[in-house]
């Protein structure tokens, strides 16, 4: 009995630990505030960094949504950058927006995310200000797999072996039936 009750208030213990350090820990808007610096009294913190979706199809899109606060005390200029690494590793750095924002001021842009290249993409939105002198906040790094077309898009390597497949099926079945 005594090892039941041991057990018992170690569930209890780990539920309230849970109750109590979860809310602290989770969150993307928890994560980015911790992570946003200060520049002075000036602070951007990017609140919001979303992208609609995991897995694209060559020639589809996805909807990236940004927002970006000034928590600081005087008007700051943001600068929100996409970085985008490639399946090769290359990368590239897009400028979204530069803006000046005043206290409490927020910025929200979208961005269309287009999908070429087959592979898996990283993606990170960055805000600097200062003429990107001083980095105040970035998002977590996100991933994005395009995957190549298929069936109902251009004629790629199944297709062929399905075209031969069924090709060959028909040559069989004639020469059956010559042969009756």
């Amino acid at each position: 009995m005594g090892a039941r009750s041991a057990v018992v208030r170690g569930g209890v213990v780990l539920i309230l630990a849970a109750l109590l350090v979860g809310p602290a820990v989770g969150g993307t808007a928890g994560a980015q505030a911790a992570s946003c610096q200060s520049n002075g009294s000036q602070q951007v913190c990017l609140t919001e960094a979303n992208l609609d979706a995991e897995t694209l199809v060559a020639g589809e899109s996805a909807e990236l949504s940004l927002t970006v606060e000034n928590t600081g005390e005087e008007r700051a200029t943001a600068i929100l950058v996409l970085n985008v690494a490639s399946p090769d590793n290359e990368t590239n750095s897009y400028e979204l927006r530069t803006q000046s924002l005043a206290p409490g001021e927020t910025l929200s842009v979208t961005q269309s995310i287009d999908a070429s290249t087959p592979g898996e993409h990283g993606i990170q939105a960055i805000v600097y200000g200062d003429g990107y002198a001083h980095q105040y906040d970035a998002s977590a790094p996100m991933r994005v797999t395009v995957e190549r077309q298929g069936l109902g898009g251009g004629i790629d390597t199944p297709e062929y072996a399905l075209a031969a497949l069924v090709g060959s099926l028909a040559v069989i079945g004639v020469i059956g039936y010559r042969r009756r």
